[in-house]
């Protein structure tokens, strides 16, 4: 893991695999920075929203998450690099994310329901800028 924090990135600001490779090595997320590190031209870049479909800031403060929008951000490096078509990964992926949330004040309900939309509504099959492994190059046919 590195010993100093890269630069968060805001919300709307680009990600490409340089960036990316940098967070996933400062958070210790070594399968993913070797991932990266192996193909970056495998990426496209991608742009952070936070919380996806959350109005980040006033849901940060009602539900009592401070760190909502650096938890989305190791999730979305996560999601973003993932490996296509390995559910297991993205489960563990899924878990860590709720449990981020709890370790950072959210209630037990609203971590749960967080899970199960990331769970649900970050399947690969819906093929959203948001979905699993959404940072990777479509092969063309």
């Amino acid at each position: 893991m590195s010993s100093e924090q890269p630069p968060l990135p805001k919300i709307g600001e680009t990600m490409n695999a340089e960036r990316a490779y940098a967070l996933c090595s400062y958070y210790g997320f070594t399968n993913l920075a070797k991932r990266i590190a192996a193909h970056p031209d495998h990426y496209h870049d991608w742009v952070f929203d936070g919380a996806s479909m959350l109005p980040d800031a006033l849901f940060a403060k009602v539900f009592h998450i401070p760190n909502l929008v650096e938890i989305a951000l190791k999730h979305d490096l996560k999601y973003a690099y993932g490996e296509p078509g390995n559910s297991e990964e993205k489960h563990h992926a899924d878990l860590a994310f709720e449990a981020e949330l709890l370790a950072d004040g959210a209630d037990k309900a609203v971590a749960k329901l967080m899970y199960s939309a990331v769970h649900v509504l970050g399947g690969e099959w819906l093929k959203a800028d948001f979905s699993w492994a959404f940072a990777h190059k479509k092969e063309s046919k």
